[in-house]
């Protein structure tokens, strides 16, 4: 992926987008505008954002940044002490869809443009329907390894030792890493959710439980060596 924004792209996304200017050559800043609707409901908003062409959590698409405040404005109003809720990392970065998703969302051919239509818009557009009704507008996954398990529970496509591997890092950076290790080596609905609650994986998580065994059974059938499965990735 490029670590610069060409001035084609800048032209592009500044035609639609005004408010944005580059600020650095792989860095936009500024007044998003969202005019956006989906499944007949129209919502207009505006949003301080950051995008940048290097992502820390991705080697696929930019990285999107809320700076203006809002999410912890919504946090606030809604009570929420833990802004994965709203899906935003620690690093302030934004968790704009699954991982799986990207490659669909934003297949090799894209750019800024693509990525604030297709992915930036989207999530901002979610976050103001949770706002104001509590729930993501199409549904949503866990943040985190969580909802990469619990995408596995959905889509049942064949999987390539590349797909998989794409997966791998994310679920390394999980502090609770050696459990995802252990469960998918050894499957146990009893043992205690991944998610550190202490609950049954089966009770807490359902569906990223059922995840966590479609996952398994590609990597068997792919003949993956669970025992090196995390080897010489970086956490």
């Amino acid at each position: 992926m490029s670590t610069a924004f060409s001035d084609e792209e800048i032209s592009a996304v500044k035609t639609r987008y005004p408010g944005l200017k580059r600020t650095g050559s792989g860095t936009v800043e500024g007044t998003l505008e969202m005019d956006a609707v989906y499944d007949g409901k129209p919502l207009k908003d505006s949003f301080q954002v950051r995008i940048t062409a290097t992502n820390p959590n991705s080697s696929r698409v930019p990285a999107l940044y809320e700076i203006g405040g809002r999410t912890e404005v919504i946090a606030e109003k809604l009570g929420l002490t833990d802004l994965r809720t709203l899906h935003r990392n620690k690093d302030g970065t934004v968790c704009v869809c699954v991982k799986q998703i990207e490659k669909r969302k934003f297949p090799p051919s894209s750019d800024l443009f693509v990525f604030v239509e297709e992915l930036a818009v989207p999530y901002l557009y979610g976050l103001v329907h949770y706002e104001h009704h509590r729930i993501w507008p199409w549904g949503d996954y866990s943040h985190g390894s969580m909802g990469l398990l619990e995408f596995y529970a959905e889509d049942t496509t064949p999987q390539t030792v590349e797909d998989i591997a794409e997966v791998l890092p994310s679920m390394r950076k999980d502090l609770n890493w050696k459990e995802y290790h252990k469960q998918l080596r050894k499957p146990s609905a009893e043992r205690s959710c991944l998610c550190g609650s202490g609950k049954p994986f089966r009770v807490c998580h359902k569906k990223a439980w059922q995840g966590l065994l479609h996952l398994r059974s590609e990597m068997l059938r792919l003949g993956l060596d669970f025992s090196s499965l995390f080897d010489g990735i970086k956490k």
